[in-house]
């Protein structure tokens, strides 16, 4: 009993200093904490396919009323554009993109149920209008492998910003409609809406920066086209003025496909 009441005060501080010692490792010194984790960014630029939607719609007239309207297809061509993103990658899992998308020289449209209507039959035109078409997202994108994947498919849901730029009737429209002694004006509004998208990095290597990305995006876009067609020079009598403008809410909704490079870094 008066053995262990001599050695129990004794061996607890040399087993405390030994315990130290071994957690300090072979310098003697204790090792310096984890550095902590960097934000990693990603910088992606490519190419954009535009898919639009086809879309049999209704134009009124500018009192509203569809006796004096007519229905027609708008069908825009599909169109090549470019794209630049950047992409936060808040977590291992999760990331926040924002993404800007050029399209131009969207064409699309049908002019005969318009002539039809104004007793000009034999205008037979297709493809009457062009327009651009810029879309802004803001995504919050899911990724279900392991950072350490070189392969990192995504998923992501969003807001888009659709801003229609630049349209006008086709020169050939414009020309028919001169032969008449008519002018044309057409206004397509801007629109907001959701967006989703699937997408893939492939990067080159553990080490390497460089990736390669494809994704598909569907937007969803509905906006208002308006148009009116009215005399070129002004008729002396008033009641001779001739002026028929015409509304309507088309469902834009383009597949857009990415293909790009990008480069990832940390800090």
């Amino acid at each position: 009993m008066k053995m262990t009441r001599i050695f129990v005060p004794v061996l607890a501080p040399l087993a405390l200093a030994v315990s130290s010692v071994a957690s300090a490792g072979p310098s003697g010194y204790a090792p310096p904490p984890p550095p902590p984790k960097k934000q990693e960014f990603i910088v992606r630029v490519g190419a954009s396919y535009f898919h639009p939607n086809t879309d049999r719609i209704a134009f009124l007239d500018e009192t509203g009323f569809f006796f004096d309207g007519f229905r027609t297809t708008l069908d825009p061509d599909d169109e090549w554009g470019w794209n630049i993103s950047g992409v936060w990658k808040a977590t291992d899992h999760f990331s926040f993109e924002l993404m800007y998308i050029d399209g131009t020289d969207m064409r699309g449209g049908s002019t005969d149920p318009f002539f039809d209507l104004v007793g000009l039959p034999d205008v037979r035109r297709r493809n009457l209008a062009e327009f651009d078409a810029d879309a802004s997202y803001a995504f919050a994108n899911w990724y279900p492998l392991h950072p350490s994947c070189l392969i990192q498919p995504y998923v992501g849901v969003g807001l888009n910003y659709m801003d229609f730029s630049s349209e006008k009737f086709r020169g050939f429209v414009r020309r028919d409609l001169d032969d008449f002694g008519l002018d044309s004006d057409l206004n397509m509004g801007n629109s907001w809406g959701y967006a989703w998208q699937i997408g893939v990095d492939f990067a080159f290597g553990h080490d390497s920066a460089w990736i390669i990305n494809a994704a598909a995006i569907y937007t969803d876009s509905e906006t208002d086209v308006a148009f009116s067609v009215f005399d070129r020079e002004p008729p002396l009598d008033p009641d001779d003025r001739f002026f028929e403008a015409y509304g309507a809410d088309y469902n834009f909704n383009p597949w857009i496909f990415n293909l790009g490079v990008g480069y990832k870094f940390a800090f």
